[in-house]
């Protein structure tokens, strides 16, 4: 059995494939599955796929094809395919590093005993000299809510977690939405576990100006049952009373994008108080939005 699977969700992305592919033929260790999850693609992803089946019999391949409903769907899929003790999830146009399999083996072995670590966290960049985030207290299990990442440019950093942890947490999904942010699933496993920083960059990125990081803030208010979703979870009392408020007023924005009337929003919402202080200041964040994004054409 592999110890570690990578899982890469991907939807119509068969030409990105290759070059991710092949940062995977080019790690000094093969123990590990690649999990692919194919979203409902259209184009020549299966037949891409099938051409990788053949090509490496050292490494296990394994693909899954389901209708599309977004990333957050794909992962959810995934659950029930992995075989390794660790996860890891690989976007399709991005790539990792030769050693990146070794460095997360390596660095597991070293915390593998100790039952509070449920996350280890290396670093994405754009090279491994030009890294998109970077982390103090490295190497140390630490609390990651109350240990914010130094992000270079807005992005985030490559996270490796226990497969039992990872399972535990599932995203939500809403109909008709086919996005939430990944802390609608990460923060459960921030709130149980602690994390160890290792400031070393194992991931490359390629942000596509047609994947989902590039699409930005009005991809998320086309999706706004799932942006009052992760907004609420983050007005957690363990946060900062700044982050608390500034997921306030997401959620009450949110929610006027969903239709959601402001009074089943605060019965939906335990952290009542908060939600009534930010409500105003939501309102107008709409308002904004509203006409940058759409020209002001969606009903108020």
């Amino acid at each position: 059995m592999p110890t570690l699977t990578i899982i890469t969700p991907t939807y119509n992305r068969a030409d990105c494939l290759p070059a991710c592919w092949d940062s995977l033929k080019a790690q000094t260790s093969k123990d590990f599955q690649w999990l692919i999850v194919d979203d409902g693609s259209t184009d020549a992803t299966q037949k891409t796929v099938k051409r990788f089946l053949i090509e490496h019999e050292d490494i296990q391949i394994d693909y899954l094809q389901k209708e599309n409903g977004g990333k957050h769907t794909a992962l959810n899929a995934a659950h029930p395919l992995i075989q390794g003790k660790y996860v890891i999830i690989l976007d399709s146009d991005d790539r990792l590093v030769p050693e990146a399999v070794s460095s997360i083996l390596q660095a597991w072995e070293r915390f593998e005993t100790d039952a509070q670590v449920g996350r280890i966290i290396f670093l994405k960049g754009y090279t491994v000299d030009e890294p998109i985030c970077y982390v103090k207290n490295e190497n140390l299990p630490v609390d990651t809510l109350q240990e914010p990442r130094i992000a270079v440019t807005g992005r985030d950093c490559c996270d490796t977690f226990r497969t039992e942890l990872f399972r535990k947490y599932p995203f939500p999904v809403f109909p008709g939405e086919r996005f939430i942010g990944e802390g609608a699933a990460f923060f459960g496993m921030e709130l149980e576990s602690k994390g160890v920083y290792i400031n070393k960059v194992i991931y490359l990125c390629e942000y596509r100006e047609d994947g989902l990081t590039q699409a930005g803030r009005k991809m998320r208010l086309q999706n706004p049952l799932g942006g009052m979703y992760n907004s609420r979870t983050y007005m957690h009392p363990k946060l900062s009373m700044k982050r608390r408020i500034e997921k306030g007023i997401l959620y009450s924005c949110y929610a006027k994008f969903a239709k959601v009337s402001f009074p089943k929003a605060l019965r939906e919402n335990p952290y009542k108080a908060l939600t009534l202080i930010t409500h105003f200041p939501g309102v107008l964040l709409y308002r904004y939005w509203n006409r940058t994004f759409f020209k002001g054409d969606r009903p108020t």
